[in-house]
């Protein structure tokens, strides 16, 4: 079957198509063939070595999917050939097939095209985790959702405006903001101007109840020191632009406000339960019709690259997909 791997860690030229051998089941695991999978930074993390946890070499790049169930491995109940499902994987979503845990399987909402259910997974439950669990946004609150145009933004966005929450956004082209203005929240072009003045005039001089900050560096300083409201929490679950930023324990004790990390690969495997949690959240509101997955370009296996550059220039709008 054909896959995509690289061998060693560096750009877009580290990665190629090549044929594997076909994984075979065994006990509790599933094979399933792919339909789509979603792309999310963390694969260019991964693939230029910046990533939290090390990947083995050679690695199958891909980390969630949607597809059919192809085989069924001994041991394994509730689950049968022909079944629509989605999940997350260590690895090897870009691929025709993969081969995952049983229980890492969910239904694919009948609401959802098969790109639709690729790249909802790891962006929804990382959405929900971040408003629902780590910020607890209530009712009323304000939010700044940065990358608020990307994969887990439009989903963000989208659960804060159904809480009820003042939802910002910010962006770095004109094309996003419309996005997360047809969303329903106020659209920022950190580009131009003082994001941080436009932010802080948003909310009456008050600052953001809430952040999500996912890019790092002068981004994450300022949105903690100057954009973020008194008692105010700011959840950090990425690091896109790779630059590192300090905040001393005197800043934080002097701030008044909650500094909060947030990694999806620290729930799996010893912590499943908070992942199942979020991820049956996740579908109610998929059913009730409160998110929609936003899709942006799809590209097929042997384009993979094209996607990556198109997501590391920042020009990507939705989630990216890529179809074997």
């Amino acid at each position: 079957m054909k896959a995509l791997q690289m061998e060693k860690f560096g750009g877009a030229e580290v990665m190629n198509i090549v044929d594997v051998p076909m994984p075979e089941p065994r006990a509790g695991r599933v094979r399933v063939k792919v339909e789509a999978a979603g792309l999310n930074y963390s694969d260019i993390m991964i693939r230029e070595g910046f990533y939290i946890d090390n990947v083995p070499l050679p690695y199958l790049m891909g980390r969630e999917f949607c597809g059919i169930i192809d085989a069924v491995g001994p041991e394994v109940a509730g689950l049968e050939v022909g079944q629509r499902v989605i999940a997350s994987s260590p690895g090897g979503a870009m691929a025709e097939y993969v081969v995952v845990s049983a229980g890492s399987l969910l239904p694919c909402p009948e609401e959802l095209s098969a790109a639709e259910g690729a790249g909802i997974l790891i962006s929804g439950i990382t959405a929900v985790h971040c408003i629902e669990d780590c910020a607890r946004l209530q009712s009323g609150e304000s939010i700044l959702i940065h990358a608020a145009a990307g994969g887990v933004g439009t989903i963000a966005v989208q659960i804060a405006k159904n809480m009820g929450a003042r939802v910002i956004g910010t962006a770095s082209s004109a094309e996003k903001c419309r996005l997360i203005s047809d969303l329903g929240a106020l659209a920022i072009d950190y580009t131009k101007g003082d994001w941080v003045k436009e932010v802080q005039s948003a909310t009456d001089g008050k600052g953001a109840d809430v952040i999500l900050e996912s890019v790092g560096g002068e981004i994450f300083t300022r949105s903690y020191k100057e954009a973020l409201a008194i008692f105010g929490r700011m959840v950090v679950f990425g690091m896109a632009s790779r630059e590192v930023a300090t905040i001393e324990n005197r800043q934080i004790l002097e701030s008044n406000r909650t500094l909060t990390g947030y990694y999806l690969g620290a729930f799996i495997p010893k912590h499943i339960g908070h992942v199942a949690s979020a991820a049956n959240r996740l579908v109610t509101m998929i059913r009730n019709k409160t998110i929609k997955p936003v899709l942006g370009k799809t590209f097929p296996l042997e384009k993979a690259a094209d996607a990556f550059n198109l997501m590391q220039r920042r020009e990507s709008i939705g989630k990216v997909i890529i179809a074997p």
